[in-house]
């Protein structure tokens, strides 16, 4: 499964065969090799890399370590791109063996929020007339000019009284989004099982086979959690910053 993507910086979740900290770096050099940009033994004439140079950094997308084993050396603390390294807390981490990071514990508070802010909008758009999302005006809209047609759009889709009250209290607008119709249009579960599955994925999962696997929506959000879930508890699991 591969994408394209436009020059920057991504994170990858790299998988590796248990390592000690001594060998770390050299284990995930080793693995990222094969997509360097700049590699001479290229499989194919249109073979294009994934990196030109990475760092270990988990910086926003840390894991949680299992409690009981916040002092497993194997755990990996240091960040190669935040300068001054960040000071992190012992419950947290860029990586570390499979069985000793905590995914269920942040899957479970993003369940517990998602499902209150799925309930507090229901209760919420309950007291106005049903709104329709962004998208049924924009294809309303398309008879006209375009030059006028988004504008119209924008106009028929604020003007519903749902719409107005989102927008008259930003605490609102920031917890129900500018399009809420159409980001809650899906019952309680779906919404919190979306909702969840987001939370541990990066842009890229680099697999103990050594398959470089990218994407983006649900699809790839369930082959990253269901993919992590069965990893060997020794496996060694790490964030890495990468330019692309």
């Amino acid at each position: 499964m591969r994408g394209q993507h436009s020059m920057g910086k991504q994170r990858i979740t790299v998988c590796l065969p248990p390592v000690g900290p001594e060998g770390l770096k050299q284990a995930i050099g080793q693995a990222m090799d094969p997509f360097w940009y700049d590699r001479e033994d290229r499989p194919r004439p249109d073979w294009v890399g994934e990196w030109s140079y990475w760092f270990v950094s988990g910086a926003g997308c840390l894991f949680d370590v299992l409690p009981g084993h916040e002092d497993d050396p194997r755990l990996v603390r240091y960040d190669d791109w935040t300068e001054p390294p960040e000071d992190l807390p012992p419950s947290r981490c860029h990586g570390g063996p499979r069985g000793i990071l905590d995914f269920d514990t942040p899957r479970a508070a993003e369940a517990r929020r998602a499902g209150d802010t799925w309930t507090a909008y229901r209760a919420f758009s309950d007291r106005h007339p049903p709104a329709l999302p962004f998208h049924h005006f924009a294809e309303r809209a398309r008879t006209l000019d375009p030059e006028h047609a988004r504008e119209a759009a924008v106009t028929a889709f604020r003007e519903q009284p749902l719409i107005r009250a989102i927008e008259s209290d930003p605490a609102l607008e920031e917890r129900f989004g500018s399009d809420p119709s159409h980001h809650f249009d899906e019952d309680l579960e779906a919404y919190v099982t979306r909702h969840m599955a987001a939370v541990l994925p990066t842009a890229a999962l680099l697999t103990l086979d050594g398959r470089w696997v990218e994407g983006g929506g649900p699809d790839y959000e369930r082959t990253f959690n269901s993919y992590l879930d069965g990893l060997p508890a020794d496996t060694m699991v790490v964030r890495v910053l990468y330019h692309s």
